[in-house]
């Protein structure tokens, strides 16, 4: 797909490629700027200025780190010109992905699971997110957030910790995954 973005010029491949990352990003940028409309212009900036330099796609080592940094300076830069502090991150908007054992997770637990994530600390809570459902490594984590990889790992381990005491009473015998 980037291969027909860049030189192709595929506008439909481009399409595609947003609308896979779009959502994540938005969430991201949420995370930053706390108004929708904000982070929609935000992200619609990003892939704009993606898409007039998809000339140079070749040059980049990890496609989503360089989305994810690209949205992050781009908040930063805004709230910069507005005179406004980076706020501490929070994440919003946790989805479990439906898989076949997922599936059978009843309507209450998931809400006692959404329930325990919205109560991690707001750093823990977006290092979670990023990890378990952008599907990031923490080594992207850490270049993304501008942090050490110990950090991701130590937070991230937290999270894990803080989930599985609060859900034990709800899951048996079941353990949450790393």
């Amino acid at each position: 797909m980037l291969h027909r973005i860049q030189y192709e010029n595929d506008e439909t491949a481009f399409e595609e490629f947003y609308r896979e990352h779009v959502f994540r990003l938005f969430q991201f940028a949420f995370a930053f700027v706390r108004n929708k409309e904000l982070s929609e212009e935000i992200v619609n900036d990003v892939f704009l200025k993606f898409w007039q330099h998809r000339s140079r796609i070749d040059q980049i080592d990890n496609i989503s780190v360089y989305l994810y940094v690209a949205v992050k300076n781009t908040a930063a830069n805004y709230l910069r010109r507005k005179g406004l502090d980076e706020p501490e991150l929070t994440a919003h908007h946790f989805y479990l992905s439906p898989d076949p054992e997922q599936l059978l997770v009843t309507e209450e637990l998931r809400r006692t699971i959404q329930y325990s994530i919205d109560r991690l600390p707001p750093r823990c809570k977006l290092i979670f997110k990023l990890v378990k459902e952008d599907g990031l490594s923490c080594a992207e984590v850490a270049s993304i957030l501008d942090i050490s990889y110990k950090t991701v790992t130590t937070q991230l381990t937290i999270a894990l910790k803080k989930l599985s005491e609060h859900l034990q009473p709800s899951l048996g015998e079941r353990r949450i995954k790393a």
